[in-house]
């Protein structure tokens, strides 16, 4: 039986059900000429992937939509797949070398899918046994004609499967106080985890109910958006995580905004992480793949391609490696050009998120000194880098110089001014007077579990010390509970005592000292000296006193109780970072500095 009798008009396809296709592509001769490497959809610049990259320029990507491509060296891998230029065409004979691997992978990725199109050139159609898949139930269809008919086939797909939701324009304006990002660090938590018996809802993190932080606290409003950073693809986490070549991440991009459930008046702010590359003499991420992203994953806001000019960084041994005058004021120069680089690929590519301008600068006439380059590029919003190691003193300096630079030189040209990585509580009245509109800061997030006395900023707006009842299931806590004496079994009663203790006094069934006797027989057994469980005492003693959670609303607190000031595991941890995030957010929104 032929191909042919089994194909799919490009005319008229089925009507798919929502959520169900799954395209495979060829790949093209003509490919983007970038260094470094680009997502497959980006690489290749065939016909096809014109067709498909127009189409989500001016629309959301098609729910239930999957892209795979067969590629000549390659094989069959996700639209997402990083690909590093190359130069090999695909040939009747080397599409039928490898149809036994790419018929294996089509059938395990097909199986995900209730259809399944060959959107292939003959060339390509031996690579798979569409025969062998049909014995699998799975039913491949190939798109019948030449170029145009199969163009047409993409063209009207999408648009059937789409639906023609357009991509809203967004364009940031100002306001009277500084908006706040929130940085991820893929902080999904489990809705369910039960907190009496210190259980996740479920043994593997795919089978849980996950919400982001931003969710998770409404009807509380916890900030102005998220920054995504793209290092993420180099690691194992986030959004942009790195994934294999044919998974299901590597053949669709997920909305940012639908990942983290932002409200219409939120914002998802896409940046490099130049801290993740800093020991590097050129950024990993180049100008093309940076656009790409923020483009494929539907970003409003997107920064150019930096390189923070440390005056020293630790390799991967930790050693202290100092980089000299020259060596920092090349990376100046190198985030100068790719800023001017990044906005024409922009333009070029008709990118549908607004570009910030990353300034780097070695003192503050530097930062102030390259707005005029900034402005030539074409840019409205701009962000200052490399503030997080300098002082306060430092960072005022560094923006009245710009602030000063934009009254006196540039007239009618007052771009949005972004800071990045800095929340300084003493300094903010001053940055709001010079028009400073916006921020990122992970730091009340993260003080929940990184600090020892101020991990919980109550209402009152006093820092308070969470209780710490480190839990005996972290390998951690039993190595170094393994110099006591003491056997396993006691070592777990004590944790659970410690635990029941703080719930009994929850419920003023117990009185604070009594509480704390219980919970630092447990917590002294982690520490080194005796004057550390008295410190410990006398700032757990405050907390308790105080009963801060008591006087919050936030669904933090309201639900957890004195959870919320238990120092044990991410989901009591990142939820207290959220509660302090909050804390910061309505300081921002109510306070003029």
């Amino acid at each position: 039986m032929s191909l042919d009798e089994h194909s799919v008009s490009a005319a008229s396809p089925a009507q798919a059900p929502k959520g169900g296709e799954l395209w495979v592509l060829g790949c093209s001769a003509t490919k983007t000429e970038d260094k470094g490497d680009l997502p497959a959809l980006s690489r290749y610049d065939g016909p096809a992937f014109k067709v498909v990259r127009s189409y989500i320029r001016d629309h959301l990507w098609p729910t239930g939509l999957s892209i795979a491509v067969l590629s000549a060296r390659h094989r069959l891998i996700g639209a997402l797949t990083p690909l590093e230029h190359y130069d090999k065409r695909m040939t009747p004979e080397s599409a039928a070398e490898m149809q036994h691997e790419v018929t294996e992978a089509l059938e395990g990725v097909g199986r995900q899918h209730k259809r399944v199109r060959l959107v292939l050139g003959k060339d390509y159609l031996p690579a798979i046994n569409t025969e062998f898949l049909r014995s699998r139930n799975i039913d491949p269809k190939v798109v019948p004609g030449g170029i145009g008919e199969k163009l047409h086939f993409i063209s009207e797909g999408m648009t059937r499967l789409g639906r023609s939701r357009p991509r809203s324009e967004r364009r940031l304006t100002k306001i009277a106080r500084p908006r706040y990002f929130l940085p991820d660090w893929d902080d999904f938590l489990d809705v369910n985890f039960d907190f009496k018996k210190d259980k996740f809802s479920a043994d593997h993190r795919d089978q849980r109910e996950q919400k982001h932080s931003i969710e998770l606290m409404r009807p509380q409003r916890l900030c102005d958006g998220v920054l995504v950073s793209l290092a993420q693809h180099m690691g194992s986490k986030g959004l942009l995580k790195r994934h294999g070549a044919l998974t299901i991440d590597a053949l669709a991009p997920r909305s940012v905004r639908s990942h983290f459930a932002l409200r219409a008046d939120q914002w998802a702010f896409g940046d490099c992480g130049a801290f993740s590359y800093v020991a590097a003499p050129e950024p990993t991420i180049s100008v093309e793949k940076a656009v790409a992203l923020y483009d494929l994953f539907e970003f409003d806001l997107g920064a150019s391609v930096d390189h923070i000019p440390v005056p020293e960084y630790r390799d991967a041994e930790g050693n202290r490696i100092a980089l000299s005058r020259p060596q920092r004021e090349e990376r100046v120069r190198i985030t100068r050009r790719n800023a001017a680089r990044f906005i024409e690929a922009c333009w070029a590519s008709r990118a549908q998120f607004t570009p910030v301008g990353v300034i780097q600068g070695l003192s503050p006439d530097d930062y102030a000194e390259q707005l005029k380059d900034y402005k030539a590029f074409g840019y409205d919003s701009v962000a200052l880098g490399g503030l997080v190691p300098r002082s306060d003193d430092e960072i005022v300096e560094i923006v009245e110089l710009v602030r000063s630079r934009l009254d006196r030189y540039f007239g009618g040209w007052s771009p949005w001014i972004h800071l990045f990585g800095v929340y300084r509580p003493n300094i903010q009245r001053k940055l709001r007077a010079m028009g400073v509109n916006s921020f990122d800061s992970a730091t009340y997030f993260r003080k929940a579990w990184l600090r020892s006395d101020q991990n919980y900023l109550g209402t009152d707006g006093e820092w308070y010390a969470a209780i710490r009842v480190p839990p005996t299931s972290d390998p951690r806590t039993m190595k170094r509970l393994g110099a006591t004496k003491l056997s396993t079994r006691k070592i777990k009663a004590m944790e659970r005592a410690a635990l029941r203790a703080l719930r009994r006094f929850d419920a003023e069934e117990l009185s604070a000292s009594k509480a704390l006797d219980t919970v630092i027989a447990y917590d002294a057994l982690l520490l080194r000296n005796e004057s550390s469980a008295e410190d410990l005492r006398e700032k757990y003693l405050q907390t308790l006193e105080a009963r801060p959670w008591k006087q919050c609303t936030c669904e933090v607190c309201t639900k957890l109780g004195i959870n919320a000031l238990v120092f044990r595991g991410l989901n009591r941890n990142k939820r207290r970072g959220a509660h302090n995030t909050l804390m910061l957010y309505r300081h921002v929104c109510n306070k003029s500095g």
